[in-house]
């Protein structure tokens, strides 16, 4: 590394250019697949630690993968229900922009199946449990699942389910006014 070349078995001595440079990324050590560097090779690199990019390039991103006319308004409230992920007290590890890619496709095609649109409440949910709750991670002995954790956050951007009644939440009655005092 420091010295420009690499010994190779069986191939020799290999020599960079005076202009190579090697740029890589290094995912959390707990991420599968993937295991710590030697101290020895780390001791030649320099890190440069990147965070997430604003939430605006976040719904720029979203926008253009998700493909098609999508309202731009709706993806920056899907956007921030991902950011929330990062910042939820019981995750250690939120989701990053993939998940609200996969969040407004999920949508769209949960809508199409459903005969809705995107925009509805009632599809949004269901689809922010397939696209979140395997990318985050919780805390170890955390109180809640991570599904509770995405529908938290969910109605917390969203508000609660419009049909579900006064209590905010399906209590068994339907809906209808026999539970009301």
């Amino acid at each position: 590394m420091s010295e420009g070349e690499l010994h190779v078995p069986r191939l020799g001595r290999v020599a960079a250019d005076p202009a190579f440079r090697l740029v890589a990324a290094m995912n959390p050590f707990d991420a599968v697949g993937t295991a710590r560097i030697s101290g020895a090779i780390y001791d030649r690199v320099c890190r440069l630690s990147m965070g997430y990019q604003p939430a605006v390039e976040e719904v720029e991103i979203a926008v253009r993968e998700a493909g098609g006319e999508v309202d731009r308004a709706w993806v920056a409230r899907v956007v921030s229900v991902v950011r929330a992920t990062r910042r939820h007290p019981e995750v250690r590890v939120g989701s990053s922009v993939r998940g609200a890619v996969d969040l407004v496709k999920l949508t769209g095609s949960l809508a199409a199946l459903r005969g809705g649109r995107p925009t509805d409440w009632w599809v949004g949910p269901d689809a922010a449990l397939m696209a979140l709750s395997g990318r985050i991670r919780l805390h170890e002995g955390a109180a809640v699942a991570p599904e509770d954790v995405v529908r938290q956050l969910w109605e917390a951007e969203f508000g609660p389910d419009p049909d579900a009644g006064p209590s905010g939440g399906d209590d068994g009655a339907g809906g209808d006014e026999a539970g009301k005092a």
